[in-house]
């Protein structure tokens, strides 16, 4: 198996249920399947499913295992709006509009135009480091990360 980080494996299990893999309400599948299907090994997938049961994602059912959070229970506008601002930059980096090392929009100019929070910018931000296609230096900004 291949080793990944918990929060690598937060954010691929993050996909696949906004992919529609896992519908809300459904109940996913034990943890040892769960970690064959995303190549991780159990420890780490324990802990990519308590901190996606922390921010709301997923459900933890006593006795019966974990199930998607329907989108009600989920942590509704900051959530939203942290994607929002993720999905923007994707796409924006996505059609070449940054080279590799090159500085991205500031946190307060995205504030701006998203009409959010810093915190909201900086989980965005956050997400896309946690995928790879970002780095973000303390004090310095976000840069596309060199391919």
């Amino acid at each position: 198996m291949a080793e990944h980080s918990y929060r690598r494996i937060a954010v691929d299990l993050r996909e696949l249920i906004g992919k529609g893999a896992f519908a809300p309400g459904s109940m996913l599948p034990p943890e040892p399947k769960l970690a064959e299907l995303l190549e991780a090994q159990r420890g780490p997938m324990r802990q990519a499913l308590a901190l996606l049961a922390r921010e709301g994602t997923i459900e933890v059912i006593p006795g019966h295992g974990r199930r998607v959070a329907p989108p009600e229970r989920r942590n509704g506008v900051q959530r939203t709006a942290y994607r929002v601002v993720m999905d923007g930059l994707r796409e924006r980096l996505l059609a070449g509009e940054f080279g590799p090392a090159d500085r991205l929009p500031s946190e307060s100019k995205l504030m701006e135009q998203y009409g959010v929070s810093r915190n909201t910018i900086r989980r965005a931000y956050q997400e896309l480091q946690f995928e790879g296609v970002v780095v973000v230096l303390h004090g310095q900004g976000a840069y596309r990360a060199p391919d």
